[in-house]
């Protein structure tokens, strides 16, 4: 029997098992849903989400183009796992993807605050989201069935805080868009609907998993 063999049925850790594959390998993933009131619930089994294998790091972007975020895990010696978001109700969404001038052209670090019904989302650009992984660089935001943006404030890392409110956010709901913003500058609607059916390459890119 081999020494994975044996830790699926339950042997206790030995150093034979070393550098044969990790000790947290082969394990029910989880996938927890925020489902309000500070609460989250393990929704890996009834989504599918819950692969036994030595998993590693996730990317989250959308693959299909479709405006719904999806995610793939990297697994050791293994194939990875793409889970595609197939919602039916997931609402409209508004991906941002951010243009430094006076900051690192990628807008690494920069904080984007968008209000919208009433309600406040906050995203980051990240160079690095996980273990070894990197979510899409555009920020997402779902919109749910909110009908208008009342404003979105981006602080830029050069420190910089640019503000973008009224006429200019009112064709930004009713349809999926996808913007791109420039330090200093204005909205610059690239696509429209299934926005990243455009930009699926990279995306596809952004999500480097090693």
């Amino acid at each position: 029997m081999s020494h994975i063999e044996k830790y699926k049925q339950g042997f206790f850790f030995s150093n034979e098992f070393v550098a044969d594959n990790s000790w947290n390998g082969y394990e029910y993933n989880c996938f927890f849903a925020n489902v309000g009131d500070g609460q989250f619930m393990d929704v890996a089994r009834p989504t599918g989400a819950d692969g036994v294998k030595d998993s590693r790091g996730m990317g989250v972007a959308d693959f299909n183009g479709d405006g719904r975020l999806d995610m793939i895990i990297n697994n050791n010696n293994e194939t990875p796992f793409l889970y595609l978001n197939n919602l039916s109700k997931s609402g409209n969404a508004l991906v941002l993807k951010l243009i430094g001038t006076h900051s690192n052209r990628d807008a690494i670090g920069a904080c984007v605050r968008l209000t919208a019904g009433g309600k406040t989302m906050r995203r980051q650009v990240e160079a690095g989201s996980g273990y070894a992984s990197e979510a899409m660089l555009p920020l997402h935001f779902g919109l749910g069935s909110a009908d208008r943006i009342e404003s979105i404030e981006i602080t830029w890392p050069s420190g910089s805080v640019q503000r973008i409110e009224g006429a200019d956010l009112n064709a930004l709901v009713g349809v999926n868009r996808f913007v791109r913003i420039e330090e200093g500058g204005g909205l610059n609607e690239v696509a429209t609907a299934r926005f990243l059916s455009r930009t699926t390459v990279e995306a596809a890119e952004c999500c480097v998993i090693r």
